[in-house]
């Protein structure tokens, strides 16, 4: 059975190692360890040095700790600690190896410590490593979860912003999904995001802005780049932007800061490949420190700031590009473009389509008696009722001056066309208030369908203003269908219209 002394160490082991694995950190844990060695060898003093300091101590004034001679006599350098008040005592160490090397140290007054002491010692600095090696691995682990579970958080902010864009949601809403999302995965106060002034490229929009109580109203706010600085480097650099103090409280990021941010970080976004703006995240915590993890989530919510600016943007020059400026309507190359298509279907299937040609009356009097700008809302207000009249499968166009063109996919007959026809006869024939008159202008329309084995678009538009044509000269503001006998008679254009 084991003597009275070495029951008593060993349970002077076990008490320590009841303490220090009760720890949840590293610098607790040392914290007990020194107070309970110091206390289970009745020492006047006790330090743990780690990687060559003082981690922690018991036995001196706060703010008079001797780290050099304690640190001296864990490397042997020393066999003695002058302690105030008590003098110069003897010194007992024990050390560990391992990553992260330490010692535990001891000073007492008297007699030097005797053989069973030096070797509860080294007892208790082998616990005392044991300890520290498993915080450190659960402090590992514990840090590799939750980078784990950020980055699930960011994949799945992404996956949501990515699915935004590719179903062509509301830009708005997108941009405003992202800044509030990086503010929340980086923990930060404030997002902010800037797009340059197409006006003025010495100023910024702020298109969205977030706080720690969600989106913030915003968008009407802009400054100048010197007032937004952050996002003016990041701008000028093309790349990430990391400013640890120095924000001036006359910027716009620390307006959001009550005056108080203290580190930014901007990344800029483009458009179509052209820096156009930079989303900014900023804190007012006086320690942040942003790193490589940080830098990467704020680059990756970027980019997906540009790839929707350039997706929405994209589609608005699509569709500027495909459409009449002025009505909306499908341009000519858009409309052929989609007849092409539809009269190659119909072939296939044993369909019919047909096109109606429109020309305005007397819109040349009115445009030269109440100006071109009065033409231009005739146009549109035309434009809006013909539109009225057609189904979703329909399209229709202006082709150039007063001159629209309809296309209806699957009619039955000319009876279906002529109905349409009348339609828009009767909605043009109505009054229209333009440049505060109310004036009275119909439309001339032609009718042609077409028939098995003739796919020419051109040919098709073609018959169907020859036949707008008949119905003017037969009677203004009705409409005519195309018979090939009687206009290749009294063909009265010169030649075919062209796509």
């Amino acid at each position: 059975m084991p003597g009275s002394a070495e029951s008593l160490h060993i349970q002077q082991l076990v008490e320590l190692m009841a303490v220090v694995s009760s720890s949840t950190d590293e610098s607790s844990a040392v914290q007990h360890a020194v107070e309970r060695s110091a206390q289970a060898l009745e020492a006047e003093v006790a330090a743990v040095v780690l990687d060559g300091k003082v981690a922690a101590s018991i036995g001196f004034p706060l703010g008079a700790v001797p780290d050099d001679d304690i640190v001296a006599v864990s490397l042997h350098e020393r066999d003695t600690l002058d302690v105030p008040g008590v003098g110069r005592c003897p010194v007992a160490s024990a050390a560990w190896a391992g990553s992260k090397p330490g010692h535990l140290v001891l000073a007492r007054w008297g007699e030097p410590f005797a053989i069973e002491e030096q070797n509860l010692i080294r007892g208790m600095a082998r616990l005392l490593e044991l300890t520290l090696t498993m915080l450190r691995t659960l402090a590992a682990e514990q840090s590799m979860r939750e980078s784990l579970q950020e980055r699930q958080r960011l994949l799945e902010q992404l996956f949501t912003i990515q699915r935004a864009i590719a179903r062509r949601e509301d830009l708005q809403q997108i941009l405003d999904t992202i800044t509030l999302a990086a503010r929340d995965l980086l923990g930060d106060e404030i997002s902010l995001l800037w797009l340059r002034d197409e006006d003025d490229t010495g100023r910024a929009r702020l298109a969205s802005a977030a706080d720690a109580g969600g989106i913030l109203p915003g968008s009407a706010l802009t400054a100048d780049l010197t007032d937004a600085a952050t996002a003016s480097q990041a701008m000028t650099v093309g790349d990430i932007v990391v400013r640890q103090g120095g924000i001036a409280a006359t910027e716009v990021v620390s307006r959001f800061g009550n005056g108080r941010v203290h580190a930014s970080m901007g990344a800029p976004v483009h458009d179509s490949g052209v820096v156009t703006g930079a989303l900014v995240v900023a804190s007012c915590d006086e320690g942040r420190v942003y790193g490589p993890s940080d830098v990467q989530t704020l680059r990756a919510f970027a980019q997906n700031v540009s790839l929707a600016l350039t997706d929405a943007n994209t589609v608005v020059r699509m569709q500027q590009a495909h459409h009449d400026a002025l009505t909306g309507l499908a341009s000519r190359r858009l409309f052929m473009e989609q007849l092409t298509q539809r009269l190659a279907t119909a072939d296939a299937e044993g369909a019919t389509v047909a096109v109606l040609f429109l020309d305005l009356d007397r819109f040349k009097d009115i445009n030269d008696t109440l100006g071109h700008a009065a033409g231009d809302q005739l146009l549109t207000v035309t434009a809006d009722r013909i539109a009225a009249q057609l189904r979703a499968v329909d399209l229709a166009s202006r082709f150039g001056g007063d001159e629209f063109a309809v296309m209806l996919h699957r009619v039955d007959g000319p009876g279906d066309a002529a109905a349409v026809a009348g339609r828009i006869a009767t909605a043009l024939g109505k009054p229209m208030h333009v440049a505060h008159q109310r004036l009275r202008v119909g439309a001339s329309i032609g009718i042609a369908l077409s028939t098995p084995g003739h796919s020419d678009p051109v040919e098709l538009v073609t018959h169907a203003d020859h036949a707008m044509y008949e119905a003017k000269r037969a009677n203004a503001g009705g409409y005519a269908i195309y018979d090939a006998t009687t206009s290749a008679e009294r063909d009265p254009r010169p030649g075919p219209v062209r796509a």
